[in-house]
Order: C-alpha cells, then structure tokens, then sequence
C-alpha cells in the first residue's frame, strides 16, 4: 500500500511540479506584498503601539531578513525536491527582500534621524549594527541592480561570482539583527540558526551528502 501510494504520488508530482510553479511565481509578490499592506493598514487605523518608529523598523527589518531566508532556500528546495521550476522565485524573494530592507533604512534615514546626514554617517561609523545593516543593504541594493537579464548577458560568469554575495548578506544581515537588540534577548537566534542552515547547505560535502539521498 505504501509503495503504492509513494508510486502514485512521485507520478503525480512530476506532471504537476512544472505547473505548481508556474502559480507559485506570481504568489510569491502577493505574499511578499501582505506584511507592507498589513503596516499601511496598521498605520492608518493607528495600531503602531505606542513607539510607531521602532515598530515600523523591527516590522520591515524582520520581513527583509525572513524573505532573504526564503530566497537562499530556493536552491536547497531544488535539489531536495527534484524541482527545477521553483528557481524562478528566488528573484521576486530577493527583491522583495531589498524593497523591505529599503524601507527599513528609509525609516532610520527620515523618521529617525530626519535627514541629518552628518549624524546618520556618524551613526553608521560608530554603531556596530549600525554598520552591519548599512553594509547588507549595499549589497542587496547591488545585487537588485544587477537581477536583471541585460547584466546577466553582459557579465556572463562574472554575474553568478556577484550574486554569491547573497551569502555574505545573510550572514551580515543575521549580525546585525543580533546586535541590534538588548543582549540577552534571543529573538535573533532563530532568524540566525536558519540562515546559518541555508549557508551550511552551500558547502559541496554537504550538497554531496544531500545528492546521495534524494
């Protein structure tokens, strides 16, 4: 009966995963657009709580840095499920994740700081989080330049070794999440743990180890 079963839905995902994905690509922008939508709702019927900045910022930070996370499980989940189709979403997943991490920075920029360049500079100089984050939203800014096809035909290989730095995004972004909050406090962890899993999957003796099991 198991291998009946197992048989019968082996068949049935490999005629539909094709499909499956197809729909998956455009869901990825509705999803990836509920949280902004939930904090314009949010805002508008005044529920921010009671520090509307520091909420706005841990709100769109923590978006940025879960969509990163979904991005860098593209490849895991391709291997793992034999489903080639699903790389198509790793690029909305990317830059909705810079669009987030946009906003975040935007609301350290404007809401917190209202322009002072020289005390924003400072702030990024001086605060260790600060830095980390600024550096991450560099990259992420790079690398949505650079998603589309025109830099990819005219960079050829060299686009691929660029984009590896998704890897040093994740691992920034996870620090300064970490720093970010009151020593002690372990809401970061988690974030970091999976990021840690999805760039351990990278490694070649672990996709060897993978490769020999599916």
């Amino acid at each position: 009966m198991k291998a009946w079963i197992s048989q019968n839905f082996s068949k049935y995902w490999n005629e539909n995963k094709r499909t499956l994905g197809t729909i998956l690509h455009p869901l990825s922008h509705v999803g990836s657009s509920i949280p902004f939508l939930v904090g314009l709702w949010d805002f508008w019927q005044n529920n921010l709580g009671v520090n509307p900045i520091a909420e706005i910022t841990h709100r769109t930070g923590k978006t940025a840095i879960i969509l990163l996370m979904l991005s860098l499980a593209i490849s895991p989940l391709r291997l793992l499920l034999s489903w080639p189709q699903i790389n198509k979403l790793r690029r909305p997943f990317g830059l909705w994740s810079f669009a987030y991490a946009t906003a975040h920075f935007s609301t350290f920029v404007i809401l917190d700081y209202g322009f002072n360049w020289q005390a924003i500079l400072d702030a990024i100089l001086l605060r260790k989080f600060i830095l980390f984050g600024f550096t991450t939203g560099l990259i992420l800014l790079t690398l949505a330049i650079t998603s589309f096809k025109i830099f990819l035909k005219k960079m050829g290989k060299r686009w691929k070794k660029l984009h590896r730095l998704v890897y040093a995004a994740g691992i920034l972004a996870s620090i300064h999440f970490i720093l970010a909050v009151k020593p002690g406090v372990l809401r970061p962890w988690p974030y970091a743990a999976v990021m840690l899993i999805l760039l351990a999957f990278r490694l070649s003796p672990v996709q060897a180890w993978v490769k020999k099991r599916v």
